[in-house]
């Protein structure tokens, strides 16, 4: 069956520039490639045709295509990370950057994230483009299945958005609920946005509910009590 917009899928890629890997939902291609982050999350990964969540050159190229095969799609770069822009390229004063600055460090001003890439006495030209920004990428990707189960949808969408985990729940009618790891709000600096895409996400897939519950646990830290000295008795 032909994959269309709208249809929720696993997919499994491999994007490399020049032959070079930088970006796999293979464990092992990650380890090979020397790209392997071991806190990241492996394996297919859901996403819904058509909507973006994938870079656009290779959303376009999964409609029309079969579950099970492999395929290969050349991405240029309007369709990929976008083109070189001149005006991302930005002086920044030494001040507002780490005391120990080299060429090529990564640095983040005002909330964006460049690499510094000259410096112009005592100021820093820093290129807040994307790292892959002009270049044209190339991704072999496979179709492993189809997602019908909402609940897997709903939680495939979310580990997309946020790289965890969540259980969701729609145990009850009225309500679906998303158990939220501990300090999400830390972890992700956006999560308020990103609650409100996955509620939007949430009612297109359970018409019938009412509201998202996000359930947010705390537990108790486990405190190291040391034995209290043995005191003397008073006759």
């Amino acid at each position: 069956m032909a994959i269309e917009n709208g249809n929720y899928i696993k997919l499994s890629y491999t994007g490399s520039v020049n032959g070079a890997p930088f970006d796999t939902t293979d464990a092992e291609e990650a380890k090979k490639a020397g790209i392997f982050r071991e806190n990241a999350m492996y394996g297919p990964v859901v996403v819904k045709v058509g909507a973006g969540h994938v870079l656009p050159g290779v959303d376009e190229d999964l409609a029309g295509k079969e579950i099970g095969q492999e395929y290969t799609v050349v991405v240029p770069a309007e369709k990929a990370f976008g083109e070189h822009k001149k005006d991302e390229l930005k002086a920044v004063d030494k001040k507002a950057l780490p005391q120990k600055v080299s060429m090529l460090d990564r640095v983040t001003v005002e909330g964006r994230e460049g690499v510094v890439v000259n410096k112009i006495g005592s100021r820093y030209l820093v290129d807040f483009n994307h790292p892959l920004a002009g270049q044209e990428v190339t991704y072999v990707y496979k179709i492993e299945a189809m997602v019908e189960d909402p609940v897997e949808k709903l939680a495939g969408t979310i580990r997309l958005f946020t790289g965890r985990e969540m259980k969701v729940s729609n145990a009850h009618k009225n309500f679906i609920s998303v158990e939220v790891p501990p300090m999400m709000a830390m972890y992700n600096q956006n999560w308020m946005m990103t609650e409100y895409m996955i509620t939007q996400e949430a009612f297109g897939l359970f018409p019938e509910i009412e509201s998202v519950k996000f359930v947010e646990t705390f537990p108790r830290p486990n405190l190291k009590v040391d034995e209290p000295a043995e005191e003397k008795k008073e006759e």
